[in-house]
Parts: structure tokens; C-alpha cells; sequence
């Protein structure tokens, strides 16, 4: 199974809060939150609201600022938190944008597909 790059549009749930930002993120359905590097955050007029302690695949745990943020993806909108990474942490999307927006990875063309919501 190989990577699955998407690009995603970020911005400010506030009017005139900022410019929105463009980048190539990496499709991680292991990952709940969304992250991305806090300068561009910054430039899209996010503003992180608390720390919250986050574990890693290695067991280890650290704390990152999130926020909440509109992300864009296959044309499709959604509010979401967003972790506040590294200036040079690769730009992540997680599951829960996914599953809002209504969207699964397909791993043989690494690509994003509608899937059925489940209400059960």
C-alpha cells in the first residue's frame, strides 16, 4: 500500500481572518486529528485555542496547540480541530475530516472516494 497525497485548502471559521493557504497533505486514517505546520495556520488566521497531549506511534506522549479551522478537500467543506504542528511537520489529514466530509482512502489508486455513512 503506498501514500496518499491530497491537496487541501485551509482557512479561518472568522470573517477576514486571514489568507487562505493551499498545501499537498499526507492522508493518515491512523491520525485522528488533522495537523499542519503552525506558520501556515498562522497565515490562514488560525488561532490556537489550548494545549492538548497527544500519544505517538512510539508510545511517547507531547503536547500541541489546536485550533479550529475550515479544511477543504475534493471540493467538499468542513469545520474541523487542527493540530498545531512543527514549522517543519508534514501537513497530515486525519480521519475525522474524512469521515465528515463522507470520504475514504482507496489504497490501490491512493485516492480519495465517497463512502456511505453509516448511521448504526
Amino acid at each position: 500500500m503506498g501514500e496518499t497525497w491530497i491537496p487541501l485548502k485551509v482557512s479561518s471559521l472568522a470573517p477576514n481572518g486571514g489568507i487562505p493557504q493551499n498545501v499537498k497533505a499526507l492522508v493518515d486514517t491512523g491520525a485522528i486529528l488533522t495537523l499542519l505546520p503552525s506558520n501556515l495556520l498562522a497565515k490562514a488566521g488560525v488561532h490556537p485555542e489550548e494545549r492538548i497531549p497527544l500519544k505517538l506511534a512510539d508510545g511517547s506522549t507531547i503536547e500541541r496547540e489546536v485550533g479550529n479551522a475550515l479544511v477543504e478537500l475534493d471540493g467538499k467543506v468542513t469545520a474541523c480541530r487542527v493540530l498545531f504542528g512543527l514549522p517543519t511537520d508534514e501537513p497530515l489529514v486525519g480521519l475525522t475530516v474524512l469521515e465528515q466530509l463522507g470520504l475514504m482512502v482507496d489504497p490501490v489508486e491512493r485516492r480519495l472516494v465517497p463512502t456511505q455513512i453509516k448511521l448504526f
